[in-house]
């Protein structure tokens, strides 16, 4: 399962705060037009990393400034959740850079977009190369004739008539706007033609809106209004439930629909016991997403009839950690279709960042309520 899409949606900066903040391990991919490499993160953090030129040779020799040369504005991106210790295994020393014990992201995402900023200054600021010169060709020389009428000789131009005419004949240079192109081409380093377009990931674009509205969110329900809202873009339906000790009850949902009753009532009349076998179960211990077909069970058709008893053909589980412990659960299917729900990374990438923001909320409402005592 990877996070696919562009640079241009999604920039590398947002990419390693996701990474980071969500702990995740796996393989970043790069590529653009005059650079493609790859960054290997452990629990959020940079351990290795490469990058090649157009000509398939390595660009730096160490880790950080490897990194660094892959901030690139225009490009593809694939983020594969693995170890990436299987990958670094297979590779040769002298083509990977480690970095021992790790690399902080965030600085490497702060000091990657100030040298970034810095060469769109530089290339706004740099002086335009003298325009080109034409090269007069001399005239043929002609025979003088005997009783050639005497040629008048003319004052030379002044300075000032030279200035103008030089301004209004020479061709004028257009100013260079910023692109990879232009930095890269600076270093001496040859351009491929294009880049491959990719398929971005299903909720890519809405991720990095979202992830945005999560740095300051009013409430944690305003934060459960958010989960349910990306859920939509990828899910027919889905239920949000929060964990409490021993139970897991309904707290909202999006797309169910029921034939008759009140369907808020319904879902938050839905409670099911933590020790009963079930796929929730399973999520809670594991802590960890579950996508896969809906077994019979008790528990499973208990679930089924009070979303209205279309059994789904596949369903999504995914846990929302607050403080390493779960504190909520998203149940997704496609009912009443039957396909498959598809790729769903952009929206655990949101949930990691949701529980985050969840914490910071609650940590903020403890705090407030200590000033008033």
């Amino acid at each position: 399962m990877s996070l696919v899409g562009n640079l241009e949606d999604l920039g590398l900066s947002d990419i390693f705060q996701i990474i980071f903040l969500s702990r995740r391990s796996g393989v970043l991919a790069i590529r653009g037009k005059v650079v493609e490499g790859k960054i290997y993160f452990k629990d959020g953090m940079v351990i290795a990393a490469y990058s090649l030129d157009a000509s398939k040779k390595m660009i730096h020799d160490n880790a950080r400034d490897t990194v660094f040369s892959l901030f690139i504005e225009e490009g593809n991106f694939d983020f594969e959740l693995k170890d990436p210790a299987e990958e670094i295994k297979g590779m040769k020393q002298d083509s990977l850079f480690a970095a021992e014990p790790g690399l902080n992201p965030q600085f490497l995402a702060m000091e990657g977009s100030r040298l970034l900023d810095e060469a769109k200054a530089k290339m706004r600021t740099a002086p335009l190369p003298p325009p080109p010169v034409e090269q007069i060709p001399p005239l043929p020389q002609q025979a003088v004739l005997p009783l050639a009428e005497p040629q008048i000789e003319e004052a030379p131009p002044k300075e000032a008539e030279i200035s103008a005419i030089t301004h209004e004949t020479m061709p004028q240079a257009k100013e260079e706007s910023f692109s990879p192109r232009s930095i890269w081409a600076e270093a001496g380093i040859a351009e491929e033609e294009r880049v491959e377009p990719v398929v971005a990931s299903p909720g890519l674009a809405l991720l990095r809106s979202m992830i945005f509205e999560l740095q300051n969110p009013h409430s944690s329900s305003e934060i459960t209004l958010m989960i349910l809202r990306f859920a939509s873009e990828i899910m027919n339906r889905a239920v949000l439930f929060i964990v409490k000790r021993d139970t897991i009850e309904g707290l909202g949902q999006f797309g169910v629909v029921i034939k008759n009753g009140d369907l808020n009532r319904r879902i938050k009349g839905i409670k099911i016991q933590v020790s009963d076998g079930s796929i929730f179960k399973e999520v809670v211990l594991k802590k960890m997403t579950i996508k896969k077909k809906l077994e019979a069970g008790p528990v499973h058709e208990y679930i089924v009839k009070a979303l209205g008893g279309h059994w789904p053909n596949e369903v999504f589980l995914a846990p929302l950690l607050v403080s390493g412990k779960v504190a909520a659960l998203l149940y997704g299917d496609n009912v009443p279709e039957e396909k498959p729900i598809g790729d769903t990374e952009s929206l655990e990438i949101f949930l990691a960042q949701a529980g985050i923001a969840m914490e910071r909320a609650l940590l903020e409402r403890r705090l407030s309520m200590k000033g008033k005592e």
